[in-house]
């Protein structure tokens, strides 16, 4: 039965041992989802040696505390049953708390670039702190977090497609000189598709906006009865390489046209088997 052994000292703060529901999470916290067999492997860890760094908190309003940092060492703590905890107090006034927690899991953990951003939206919105603080606790520019910060004017399909399509923040920033969230899907697919670079998705957002600029009406009707061709060309690619066939597809834009490459490896028939001999 494990009891409070009183607190020990961490530093000029003290380490209080608290019972484990006393401990809540806070809605500061950059990541919500850990995968289980992430906190399995951290349970395992502090059975066999014990909670190595207390979890960082502070007083919570109508008692008990908010978590600051050690979402996962608190999940791993209730996968073991635990009843008590090892926490060390920070001032419920402090407001590097949440900066804390934000710097601790961007050490420990990799988190997404717009998980990083929702996170310092909160953290802005929530406590009395200004951008270039939060920029040089973070370690980056003020410029580098106004542009993850921009990113959250995508919308939500946009930034849903972002995560499962695994392409980067720069890509991402790119899609924001789209005017419309289809437009901005669009381009993200045919990037995922297509693998293309930064760069390439710059320039091909940086044509279609100069099109738009000489040609207003005409832009949209076009933009879609082209992309109803594409997509039928794609989809029968795809169902190609569902039943097996070795088929490969690349769509390059051009000032006045679209190529759609598809290439199909050759096949050569089989020679002829040599007539047997006449008895």
């Amino acid at each position: 039965m494990e009891r409070d052994r009183g607190p020990a000292r961490q530093g000029t703060r003290a380490v209080l041992r608290v019972p484990v529901g006393d401990v809540r999470p806070s809605p500061l916290a950059p990541r919500r989802l850990f995968s289980r067999a992430s906190v399995d492997a951290l349970a395992e860890s502090i059975r066999l040696h014990g909670l190595l760094n207390p979890l960082l908190v502070r007083p919570a309003p109508g008692g008990g505390w908010e978590l600051i940092a050690g979402t996962r060492r608190l999940m791993a703590l209730k996968r073991l049953g635990r009843s008590w905890v090892d926490v060390l107090p920070l001032p419920a006034e402090d407001c590097e708390g949440g900066l804390l927690a934000l710097v601790e899991n961007l050490h420990r953990e990799d988190l997404h670039y717009l998980d990083v951003a929702r996170a310092c939206r909160a953290l802005l919105d929530a406590q009395p702190i200004t951008q270039d603080r939060l920029a040089a606790g973070l370690g980056m520019s003020p410029s580098a977090l106004n542009n993850r910060l921009r990113l959250l004017r995508l919308p939500d399909a946009v930034q849903a497609a972002l995560r499962r399509a695994g392409l980067s923040e720069r890509h991402a920033r790119a899609l924001l000189r789209l005017d419309s969230e289809r437009a901005q899907l669009e381009y993200l697919s045919l990037a995922a598709e297509q693998q293309w670079s930064v760069k390439q998705l710059e320039d091909r957002i940086a044509h279609r906006t100069q099109h738009e600029r000489r040609h207003p009406t005409a832009v949209a009707r076009l933009a879609r009865d082209n992309r109803l061709v594409v997509n039928a060309v794609l989809d029968t690619v795809r169902r190609l390489t569902r039943i097996g066939v070795p088929v490969r597809s690349r769509v390059e834009e051009r000032p006045d046209h679209i190529d759609v490459i598809v290439t199909i490896p050759a096949v050569r028939p089989a020679q002829a088997e040599p007539a047997a001999p006449q008895r």
